[in-house]
């Protein structure tokens, strides 16, 4: 059987590419929110925790490729690797068959009363990125990945893959020694899955009269969009895609030196950085000069900040592009990660949304995102809030977006900036 599909996708391939953009309503302005599927403890699949009524696609994160029986990732920062439950080199594996197998049940039983609400399932992530340059070279591993992605759509009643290849010719978790992680020719490799893929999609939908969604979560940086053709890959892997999600942010990070918006809207000529376009309309500007259409690209936010600690007041008194001494410690579980849902439990915002316990909140005009800055503690905190995404959500119109993508759902205290972003993109 995977034999036949492989033979019959690779065959059909050519005359599937476009076929995507026929099979599409108009564009909409899509809701895409990640549900995180390893906090499922702490955070189930509820209505109230998934609110379908303001969502269009729950992406389920995450879920893994197989290679040699066993899928995971080696590298110390990430230190999993389990059997496979299906042994086949470029299959998927769940992290936890029961769990997620129910998480998924119950994400798509919110369908009943929601039925445009879609559920897809997220493939790779950060952590699990490192098996998809071997899937993507393999023609073999690429029959057994399609043939895995349709078992699981059947089998759930799900809508679609999410593609999370982060990144291709360049692993963004290192790779350990003896294995291969990424390759020169990871962008074509790509193009060729993304066809293969939506080949045997559009077949399958044709049978099951459905419309399988195949979108992929993309870098907002030059590396990404480039390659010795100036773009001409993004383009060519664009025409077997949906949408392609743009990860706007994380565009500074506490390891740098200097404190910096992770998800600016604009450039701020005060940003030591600035000409390098570290910002979501200059990400959206790469993808839209690389041939993209508007109506197929989705801006992704972010639910969450990052902190940095040792940071001088400076000249303004607020801590802002000012030299640190790294990631601050009173984020998520100690870490320098400050969700929403974060900042208010701990008291650093308020419920009028200003700062509290000794942080104030600023507004940067340029940028047009808001920051925190304890100047006793010298703790200065990066974040979306509901101002900035309403920012957002005029630029996505404005610019014909297909609408906003966002990472992820148990960050939002009580729902806040979901409420907030759904109802700015009516």
């Amino acid at each position: 059987m995977q034999t036949n599909l492989r033979k019959w996708a690779m065959a059909a391939a050519v005359a599937a590419i476009g076929s995507v953009s026929a099979a599409l309503p108009a564009a909409a302005s899509e809701v895409v929110g990640y549900y995180p599927g390893w906090k499922s403890d702490a955070f189930a699949v509820t209505a109230a925790n998934v609110d379908a009524g303001k969502l269009t696609m729950a992406l389920y994160a995450f879920v893994d490729l197989c290679w040699d029986g066993k899928h995971g990732n080696p590298e110390p920062s990430v230190n999993l690797v389990a059997p496979c439950q299906e042994p086949l080199n470029g299959a998927l594996a769940f992290r936890d068959e029961a769990a997620d197998g129910a998480n998924l049940r119950a994400l798509v039983a919110l369908k009943k009363n929601h039925p445009k609400f879609k559920v897809v399932v997220s493939v790779g992530g950060w952590d699990w990125s490192n098996r998809f340059s071997n899937v993507a070279d393999s023609a073999e591993a690429r029959a057994n990945f399609i043939a895995s992605s349709l078992r699981l759509m059947r089998r759930y009643g799900l809508d679609g893959i999410d593609i999370d290849w982060e990144y291709p010719t360049e692993a963004g978790v290192p790779c350990v020694a003896g294995e291969t992680c990424a390759r020169p020719q990871d962008k074509q490799n790509f193009i060729t899955l993304a066809r293969e893929l939506r080949a045997a999609f559009d077949a399958a939908g044709e049978k099951d009269r459905k419309h399988y969604v195949i979108t992929i979560a993309a870098g907002g940086n030059a590396n990404y969009i480039n390659d010795a053709g100036g773009g001409g890959w993004i383009k060519e892997l664009a025409k077997s895609l949906d949408w392609i999600n743009i990860m706007a942010y994380d565009f500074h990070m506490p390891w740098e030196k200097n404190s910096g918006h992770h998800a600016a809207l604009y450039a701020d000529a005060k940003d030591p950085v600035a000409a390098s376009a570290f910002h979501a309309s200059g990400a959206v500007e790469r993808y839209l000069e690389a041939g993209i259409a508007a109506d197929k690209l989705v801006l992704g936010v972010p639910f969450y900040g990052y902190g940095w600690k040792g940071c001088a007041p400076g000249a303004d008194g607020d801590g802002q592009y000012q030299a640190c001494d790294g990631g601050a410690t009173g984020g998520v579980n100690g870490g320098n990660a400050y969700g929403f849902s974060h900042l208010l439990k701990q008291g650093m915002l308020t419920p009028s949304f200003e700062g509290g316990n000794g942080y104030r909140r600023y507004w940067n005009v340029s940028a047009r995102v808001p920051y925190l800055y304890n100047a006793r503690e010298q703790i200065w905190i990066s974040y979306e809030d509901q101002a900035s995404l309403k920012e957002k959500a005029r630029y996505i119109k404005r610019q014909g977006l297909r609408g906003a993508m966002f990472w992820e759902l148990s960050a939002d205290g009580e729902h806040q900036l979901l409420r907030t972003l759904s109802e700015a993109m009516r």
